[in-house]
């Protein structure tokens, strides 16, 4: 991780030799060893493992934190801002929301020393070490440039020569995460085309004023049907994005795209039938309505289920129908054999029979 901030630091006690020698990290404590300012909302996160191991992930992937916030444990996804080439450790670059209770908790008490919980690197918006297209577009706004970060850092250190046009809006020159280390790629790299939107640019010749169009999308990018594109952002950015990349008539498939705020399943009023739902592992027996989500059912009855994004995106609230019918919202992150095995995902599955359901750890 780059940053023109001296980073708070800490003794490592996992620095390490050869990574490749340890096994691979699967989920649990992580301590912060460094910790740099990139903007006055936001702060990047360098985290390690207590015993050495090392992190397998893909540019673009997450991790699910969790932190203790009033005698309960809050968990949130969030993008791995640093490359997979250092694996001994991993990078997760957090901006203050309005009413963020995790970002904001670990904003004001994240420091070098202290621990959070975590789950194993996961998500399918990333960068595939396969693909080997020459010409790339990469979209972001806000926060969205976390996963997009990753993903540039890793293609500049594996693939210098492939062809990157990098476009970022922000609100403003001190709202642009990582400036320095962006500015610095536009004029090492003569292959990585920078473009920033702000709302009030101060000039420059690649700083734009106001809001990235369609048509400004038009005039930048006259070779868009010969690039693949990754999209990351607000929501109506990314609609906006989305319908541009449609109306011109691009391939499909050739856009990647990732929300940090993804829209939740709409409320299902069900039928007014209630069934039974139950859980052996913790001894848990309840009446349930019709429509309601297994999150619904599982958080009020005190079972222990990780819910990061709430609207079956993360995928980290995974749990496994065992008997009975459900109707699932979302799939993502879940495999072919995980559906016909029966799990699910529990902010996004609804309940229409009785159910019996078990975590599996």
């Amino acid at each position: 991780m780059t940053s023109s901030r001296q980073p708070e630091k800490t003794d490592n006690m996992n620095a390490i030799s050869n990574p490749k020698e340890f096994p691979v990290w699967q989920g649990g404590e992580l301590r912060c060893i460094a910790r740099s300012e990139e903007t006055h909302d936001t702060a990047s996160f360098v985290l390690a493992a207590e015993m050495p191991a090392r992190f397998q992930f893909l540019p673009g992937q997450f991790v699910t934190i969790g932190v203790h916030i009033d005698d309960s444990v809050h968990y949130r996804a969030y993008s791995i801002s640093s490359t997979p080439d250092r694996t001994d450790r991993l990078t997760l670059t957090v901006r203050r929301l309005p009413g963020g209770q995790v970002s904001n908790y670990l904003l004001d008490h994240l420091k070098a020393g202290a621990k959070v919980e975590a789950t194993t690197p996961a998500g399918e918006f990333f960068l595939d070490e396969g693909v080997a297209d020459d010409k790339l577009l990469m979209l972001s706004a806000g926060s969205g440039v976390t996963p997009v970060m990753s993903m540039v850092r890793w293609l500049l250190t594996r693939r210098p020569d492939a062809d990157i046009h990098f476009i970022y809006s922000a609100r403003s020159e001190q709202d642009i995460i990582f400036r320095e280390e962006l500015i610095s790629m536009a004029q090492r790299h003569p292959n990585f085309r920078l473009d920033l939107f702000l709302d009030n640019a101060s000039g420059g010749r690649d700083r734009h004023d106001g809001f990235l169009t369609p048509e400004r999308l038009d005039a930048l990018v006259k070779d868009a049907a010969e690039r693949r594109i990754y999209l990351c952002g607000n929501q109506p950015y990314m609609d906006m994005v989305e319908d541009w990349h449609q109306s011109r008539g691009l391939a499909a498939g050739r856009l990647h795209k990732e929300s940090f705020k993804p829209n939740a399943p709409e409320a299902d009023p069900g039928s007014g039938s209630e069934y039974q739902f139950t859980a052996p592992q913790f001894g848990k027996t309840s009446k349930i309505r019709d429509g309601q989500t297994l999150l619904e059912i599982m958080e009020p009855n005190a079972i222990p289920i990780i819910a990061a994004c709430r609207s079956g995106v993360c995928g980290s609230c995974k749990c496994k129908v065992v008997e009975g019918e459900v109707e699932r919202v979302s799939t993502a992150t879940l495999t072919t054999e995980e559906l016909a095995d029966g799990f699910v995902l529990a902010c996004s599955t609804r309940a229409k029979s009785d159910l019996v359901v078990e975590m599996v750890f």
